[in-house]
């Protein structure tokens, strides 16, 4: 037998012993403690056969019915998932037991395995980034929301590319200090390809190695080993994104021009360039590896949230005049929104309309899953050790026990809101803080919450007020002036992103234009 057959040989049997070890050992833990309720599995298949291709989580959501139960578990591809499919499970196992259920099954900042070198990542942007320090995010914030603004003036048909750009120029700026190009500018080209890996490598079970980590060990050329190859070119990409901007603040640090960034602050606190012993990697590593992460954590993200702000303020104008009605009372028409304006209790409504949004149609219908570390029991169910933990936000964020009674799939921001009668203030409403608020649960769980939600949160607002403040958005017209209202209409995936649609985003007024163009002359930028 020549050597390659010996090898497809051996990777053969390994598997199969692999298959027989899951099937007995999974037998055995049953007769013990039943797993949680499922779809029946088929021997060796297991529920494969069951997943859907697509919005998932609708399905989840109507096993838990059918089982009647908030957990489930499923077996695909030989591997053990846990669907959470309640607040409470959420919380009872993710946030209380976070101590076991904070792994993950990538090595990346968003689904790093937990220990020291995740501690460090997280550390370091907590130092950087504390909820009660805005310095370094906010006039940021302000500055490309101004430039968007005046494009918006420009080329309001481009709004989608200039919405793109905003968040670009935005995380670049704050993690590099660097000033990215209007249009082509290969640190966003080269970020974009980063994000459409993360996407086709983003779903748990995607591939075979992810539930069997003996096929890590196949040969490039071993028939379906193409995650082999295709993870050595996504490393590349990887590598090409993050190690360029990162060279270029070391550079302007030797020069001494760097300007005032995330990875500045980071670099000049370097006191060990050797990885310590219970790290991976190095201080810079982390540095550089973590200021990469900040696009990936806050662009699509922001993006897919603005966009789903835009579809509901055309296809529901009540909702939008109401925000604007409430931003010319506080505001006014001297100047734009700031960030001092984005209280809960200074502009209710508009953060109403926010956290619909969020609840509405979900960035991420199921959030970033976690791994069990150890057997663990729940409910009376055994959770195997090793299980992928999935929330299923999209049924939470559906639950009319929560966010009952309005309809709760209807867009209606004042379920989050209670009326007032302060008179002194002149307030109709206030934010019920009673409700179960989506931030909660949109920015992760447990120790794997996101530690940028604060500014994620902040960028979303003030870009919402500014739009809401300066511009009118309504539907095209088609050849009879009559407006084409775009579907409400999603496609599944990682990230909830709508349909292409179009839309009209035109000034209030002419002091409006006015402002916008003033704001942008203040803050000595160009678009």
């Amino acid at each position: 037998m020549d050597e390659p057959s010996s090898i497809a040989y051996l990777i053969l049997m390994s598997t199969f012993a692999y298959l027989v070890f899951w099937y007995t050992r999974t037998r055995g833990l049953q007769q013990t403690l039943p797993l949680p309720p499922g779809p029946k599995k088929l021997p060796f298949l297991g529920n494969n056969l069951d997943m859907p291709s697509s919005f998932q989580w609708n399905t989840f959501s109507r096993w838990a019915e059918q089982f009647n139960s908030d957990i489930l578990h499923l077996r695909i591809a030989g591997g053990d998932y846990i669907i959470l499919n309640s607040h409470k499970a959420v919380t009872d196992l993710l946030d209380k037991r976070s101590g076991i259920y904070s792994g993950s099954w990538d090595c990346d900042i968003l689904v790093l395995p937990y220990g020291e070198d995740l501690k460090a990542h997280r550390k370091l942007f907590q130092q950087q980034f504390h909820p009660n320090d805005t310095a370094l995010h906010q006039p940021h914030e302000k500055k490309a929301t101004v430039v968007f603004l005046n494009n918006l003036l420009d080329t309001p048909d481009d709004w989608l590319a200039h919405m793109k750009h905003m968040a670009g120029a935005l995380i670049f700026q704050i993690a590099y200090g660097i000033h990215i190009k209007h249009k082509d500018d290969p640190n966003i080209v080269a970020a974009e390809k980063m994000m459409a890996v993360l996407s086709a490598a983003g779903i748990p079970g995607a591939f075979l190695v992810d539930v069997f980590p003996i096929l890590k060990y196949v040969p490039y050329w071993f028939p379906g080993a193409s995650f082999k190859r295709k993870a050595r070119e996504w490393n590349g990409i990887q590598s090409a994104t993050v190690t360029p901007p990162f060279m270029e603040v070391k550079q302007a640090m030797a020069n001494g021009n760097a300007e005032d960034c995330f990875s500045l602050r980071c670099l000049r606190n370097v006191k060990n360039p050797d990885p310590r012993p219970d790290r991976l990697s190095s201080e810079e590593e982390i540095i550089k590896e973590t200021a990469g992460t900040m696009y990936e954590g806050g662009a699509d993200t922001g993006i897919t949230a603005l966009r789903t702000f835009l579809l509901a303020m055309i296809r529901f104008p009540h909702v939008q005049r109401q925000a604007q009605e409430e931003l010319d009372r506080v505001v006014g028409k001297d100047r734009l929104p700031d960030h001092e304006d984005l209280d809960k209790d200074t502009l209710p409504y508009l953060r109403a309309v926010i956290y619909e949004c969020l609840r509405w149609q979900p960035i991420l219908p199921l959030a970033f899953p976690h791994l069990v570390d150890v057997d663990d029991t729940y409910k009376g169910y055994h959770i195997p050790k090793g299980s992928t933990v999935i929330s299923n936000l999209w049924a939470i964020f559906h639950d009319e026990k929560i966010y009952g009674p309005i309809d709760v799939h209807t867009f209606e921001p004042k379920r989050w809101l209670l009326k007032t009668s302060d008179v002194e203030r002149g307030e109709k409403w206030k934010i019920n803080t009673n409700m179960l608020d989506p931030t909660t649960l949109t920015f992760g769980f447990g120790r794997r919450v996101c530690p940028g939600k604060h500014m994620g949160l902040s960028s979303l607002l003030i870009n919402a007020a500014s739009l809401l403040h300066s511009f009118d958005i309504t539907p095209p017209l088609d050849e009879f002036g009559e407006p084409v209202m775009p579907k409400i209409e999603y496609i599944s995936g990682m990230l909830y992103h709508p349909v292409a649609f179009e839309c009209c985003i035109k000034p209030r007024s002419e002091g409006h234009v006015a402002l916008v163009k003033q704001a942008l002359l203040e803050l000595g930028v160009g678009p």
